[in-house]
């Protein structure tokens, strides 16, 4: 299923891509590469880059937050806009999360890689993660993981 909405994070607009049930590769690279060709699709993005800032940024430290969610990130040549994907996996990722639990929903930010982009992708991120503190949150999440509809509805609080 494929989603797209447009919101407001202080005047700037995000789309948001929701693709629920992906089969994805076992392995968190792999999944990963899947994410980025899926995200790159009717964008002036290239994959490969996608892929490889994604897995990059993994590399550095894992993004996976606890909770069966992940939040990569990356910046990307040639994107005006930033865009947060959202991809629910058919079976869960081994992700080497905090809580040592597998990923079943990635919550991806791509943000343009040019000045001024780097406040707006902490406060997103910092945004983010304190939602996925927050119990009742994390269950909305997992309520709308096989429904984009509800799926967007619940990332709205928060973007």
């Amino acid at each position: 299923m494929f989603i797209k909405e447009r919101t407001d994070l202080n005047e700037v607009n995000v789309t948001t891509d929701v693709h629920t049930d992906v089969a994805v590769p076992a392995e968190k690279h792999a999944a990963l590469g899947t994410i980025a060709t899926i995200l790159s699709t009717n964008r002036p993005i290239s994959a490969d880059e996608l892929r490889d800032n994604l897995i990059a940024r993994e590399d550095e430290s894992s993004t996976g937050f606890g909770n069966g969610v992940a939040i990569p990130h990356a910046k990307v040549n040639g994107l005006t806009e930033p865009f947060v994907g959202v991809v629910t996996f058919k079976q869960p990722v081994a992700w080497d999360s905090l809580d040592g639990q597998p990923v079943s929903i990635a919550i991806v930010l791509v943000m343009p890689d040019q000045n001024g982009a780097d406040k707006l992708h902490l406060k997103m991120l910092s945004k983010l993660a304190r939602k996925l503190m927050d119990d009742d949150f994390i269950k909305a999440l997992k309520d709308a993981q096989h429904d984009g509809s509800q799926m967007t509805k619940v990332l709205d609080r928060v973007l």
